[in-house]
């Protein structure tokens, strides 16, 4: 074999290789409050349940609204309605968390336990005045799973165009 014919079918086996690594399972962060629901506002004891975490570095923040807004739980919506970042809480055991004395107002409250990084672990629970909305589900709360579609398209590309230049190379040096 050729120097060349060696090195594209060295990238060839690097493509395959990182569309296998980007594949990877998304961990699924759970977070239920008990109670789900209050009956009117005032001041209430929880107690919470986390799931799935993985890494203690996280942080539990207790919102007062159980609307995050267009956004999202971003870092200006934890700043305005959570008053901060929360305090440190290891989820990982998945242990009870006892939340007392927690003011419920007319908006409801939120609960989020949290990775101080970009994309890290979280998982939130809403609680509202009235019945729990068991059978409510929207695309915020659905987890971010998979690989973006673009990049399995542009390495799929890239292993087509290696393949379609060795086969190339094969050809002409029989030819010769």
């Amino acid at each position: 074999m050729t120097k060349s014919k060696l090195i594209f079918i060295g990238l060839a086996v690097a493509l395959v290789g990182f569309l296998f690594a980007g594949s990877a399972s998304a961990q699924d962060q759970t977070l239920s409050a008990d109670p789900a629901s209050v009956p009117e506002a005032g001041t209430y004891d929880f107690t919470l349940t986390p799931g799935g975490f993985t890494t203690s570095a996280t942080n539990l923040a207790v919102c007062n609204t159980a609307d995050p807004g267009p956004d999202g739980w971003g870092q200006a919506t934890l700043m305005q309605y959570c008053g901060g970042f929360g305090s440190p809480q290891d989820a990982t055991s998945g242990d009870p968390i006892s939340v007392e004395g927690v003011e419920v107002g007319e908006a409801g409250v939120t609960f989020l336990i949290f990775e101080l990084v970009p994309d890290g672990e979280s998982a939130a629970v809403a609680v509202e005045i009235g019945e729990p909305m068991d059978d409510m589900m929207d695309d915020d709360m659905l987890a971010d799973t998979g690989v973006e579609t673009s990049l399995l398209v542009i390495i799929g590309a890239g292993i087509a165009l290696a393949g379609v230049m060795v086969f190339g190379l094969s050809r002409r040096l029989r030819t010769a």
